[in-house]
């Protein structure tokens, strides 16, 4: 058995081991309190009465509100790499006050973009025009070949010309469009005509004649109708340019390559003719003998000739033998107004390309004036 000095000194051994076990674990919780300050943001941990809490609880709390501190902002760290990485891929971008960076703690959905600002105006922008993307918009070019009537009553003669369709709009059954026009015909007819200036050549030639005590004097009718013909046979060259810029068409569409229509509209005329007597007209002939008579460096056939002979202008002289020889343009003419109306109809042979024929008639302003065109017209659709 043992003494009781022994006992002693057992228990107050063993109640030193205590306190030192007791003291060591507080030491060791002391040190982790700068830990909880710096990364615990959360609430605080819910205290208990001093009795049922023991320093080795306590600090385990305190490790575990840490650790889930940390595995938030590990996932926060994550989250924010996955959203940059596309963005890092194709074009850095610099943080303004607009844009988050960093999700919302509480799991709120980010904030949506703002819109992009309107663009900037350019100004004066100039329109689509002769693109090759606008294909087939309708249109028509076209030219014509054929036969006329002349007004004043002048013979048939030759019709050609050239119009643009330009297209307007849609109307029930077929298209409405505008139209310009420009032909010219020209035709040779025998007229007769009286010129009162070989009326004056014979006057004075008369005169000459019974001077020179080659014939005696004549009566008052002879002496203005001869030996000179005064009435002559000629050729009336006729020429007639159409101007109409201003038509409207009507086209029937609905009938597939077969394409009917109507025109009607406004025109300017311009008539251009001159009458020619050189196959009829003589002056040698008329005079006989007398024709070879002096005068100047020729005779006087030759000088009646080229004076009287050629294309008559209103019916009565010739141009000069100066302009003549030139090829001075000589003749008489008018501007006149009117109108045509008429139709005909076209056959598509291919989306690019048509043949049809056309009739119109033109009232011309004046007498006789009016005329008729037949002819047959190609186009060119684009």
């Amino acid at each position: 058995m043992l003494s009781k000095t022994m006992k002693r000194f057992l228990v107050t051994g063993t109640a030193l081991l205590v306190v030192a076990a007791i003291t060591s674990v507080a030491a060791f919780g002391q040190t982790a309190e700068p830990v909880q300050i710096a990364a615990n943001t959360v609430a605080p941990i819910a205290s208990k009465p001093a009795g049922d809490v023991t320093p080795t609880n306590a600090l385990q709390a305190r490790i575990d509100a840490q650790q889930q501190e940390i595995n938030k902002l590990s996932a926060m760290v994550e989250r924010l790499q996955a959203m940059l990485e596309p963005v890092a891929s194709t074009r850095p971008i610099l943080p303004n006050a607009r844009i988050g960076f960093l999700p919302d703690p509480a799991g709120s959905p980010s904030p949506s973009p703002s819109p992009a600002p309107p663009p900037a105006s350019q100004g004066y922008t100039a329109p689509r025009e002769l693109l090759p993307d606008i294909g087939h918009i309708g249109a028509e070019l076209g030219f014509f070949v054929g036969g006329a009537t002349n007004p004043y009553k002048d013979n048939t003669g030759f019709a050609s010309g050239g119009y643009i369709d330009l297209p307007w709009k849609r109307v029930p059954g077929g298209k409405l469009s505008y139209e310009i026009m420009i032909g010219l015909q020209r035709s040779v007819t025998t007229q007769q005509t009286t010129s009162g200036v070989n009326a004056l050549v014979n006057t004075a030639l008369n005169n000459y004649l019974v001077e020179a005590n080659l014939e005696a004097l004549p009566s008052v009718t002879d002496y203005l109708t001869g030996p000179l013909p005064i009435t002559s046979v000629v050729q009336e060259r006729s020429k007639v340019l159409t101007v109409a810029p201003f038509e409207l068409k009507y086209t029937v569409t609905k009938l597939g390559r077969f394409r009917p229509y109507v025109v009607a509209g406004l025109g300017a005329y311009v008539w251009i003719g001159s009458d020619n007597n050189t196959q009829t007209f003589n002056a040698n002939t008329a005079l006989g003998s007398l024709a070879s008579l002096p005068v100047g460096t020729s005779t006087l056939g030759a000088t009646l000739n080229a004076i009287l002979q050629g294309s008559q202008i209103g019916g009565l002289a010739p141009t000069s033998p100066q302009l003549a020889a030139r090829g001075v343009p000589h003749g008489q003419g008018n501007v006149l107004f009117g109108g045509q109306i008429g139709g005909g109809a076209e056959i598509r042979i291919t989306p690019k390309l048509s043949m049809g024929f056309d009739v119109r008639h033109n009232q011309v302003e004046g007498k006789d004036a009016g005329f008729n065109t037949f002819a047959f017209n190609q186009g060119l659709h684009w």
